[in-house]
């Protein structure tokens, strides 16, 4: 025993030293990086400055409502009229349908002719840029692309992308799709906005009369309609069966879409598939509402 004390006492001073000993420092804080806050008005200004040295030629640009970042080309006349329809456009979409505005800039390409969205849609996207597409919202770089060589039918529909993606990121393609299709060719007045009944239903039709496709057109079906069906074989089966059914949503007879929207929106965590909004709304499942939509559909 007497051979251990001396030990004893030297580890008991090692791990608790005197008082008359120094305090050990405080440790330094750990350095995490520093995350630089948004500025959208530095977003903005680049936007602009990168739109208007694009394609050689250069681009006016227009700012609407201190988010969307409007490019053009002067040869094409196309920039007073799409600000005048992107201002007419959001004023009804903020008007009971979308709580806010996009809370980063976005740019919008309005490109008049197909040359023109084509070489930059290859630019930004590559080979995964589609020969049939008319528009594009590219999410991670935050651009909008529109080919409006066949008229005023995509602006409004790429519109709704980044809305959508501000508002209800976790909900599924079928309905933003179907949302944003609704507007390839809007009616507005004011406040009001409608979806009018456009060159897709020829190809609901085709889906209709179609044996590997006819399934799709219920409104059962959308809620559980994959995600990548809209870049498949039947891509313009499904899009035209959301567009339509959110159509019907919005006709005069139901006039429930948005209500729809913003109950699913609100409660996505707990009815994933929206098929509880859907009847919480309409009073019925889609499966009980399919044949009210599939004689409606028959009769445009």
């Amino acid at each position: 025993m007497r051979a251990l004390a001396p030990f004893a006492v030297a580890l008991v001073a090692c791990v608790a030293p005197s008082p008359a000993s120094d305090p050990l420092p405080d440790p330094a804080p750990l350095a995490w990086p520093t995350v630089p806050a948004y500025d959208l008005a530095a977003d903005v200004a680049l936007r602009k400055s990168l739109a208007r040295t694009h394609l050689d030629e250069g681009m006016d640009v227009h700012v609407q409502d201190g988010v969307f970042v409007l490019a053009a080309r002067p040869r094409d006349s196309l920039l007073d009229d799409s600000a005048h329809r992107t201002h007419d456009a959001l004023a009804a979409l903020l008007n009971g349908r979308f709580s806010r505005l996009p809370s980063r800039a976005v740019t919008v390409y309005v490109l008049g002719d197909r040359a023109s969205f084509d070489e930059l849609c290859h630019e930004r996207l590559g080979p995964a840029c589609s020969p049939t597409w008319l528009g594009v919202w590219i999410k991670e770089t935050r651009e909008i692309l529109v080919d409006q060589e066949l008229g005023r039918t995509t602006l409004v529909h790429e519109l709704v992308h980044p809305l959508l993606e501000n508002e209800a990121p976790t909900l599924p393609r079928w309905l933003r799709e179907g949302i944003s299709a609704l507007f390839e060719h809007p009616e507005i007045h004011g406040l009001a906005i409608h979806g009018t009944t456009n060159w897709r239903l020829d190809d609901l039709r085709r889906a209709l009369a179609s044996p590997t496709e006819r399934e799709l057109v219920h409104l059962d079906a959308l809620f559980r309609m994959p995600d990548d069906l809209f870049d498949g074989d039947h891509a313009l089966a499904a899009y035209s069966v959301v567009r339509f059914a959110c159509q019907w949503m919005d006709s005069p007879g139901q006039d429930r879409l948005w209500r729809f929207y913003q109950v699913w929106r609100d409660h996505a965590d707990a009815d994933p598939t929206g098929e509880k909004a859907f009847a919480d709304v309409f009073g019925k499942s889609p499966h009980d509402a399919d044949a009210a939509w599939q004689k409606w559909v028959r009769s445009l």
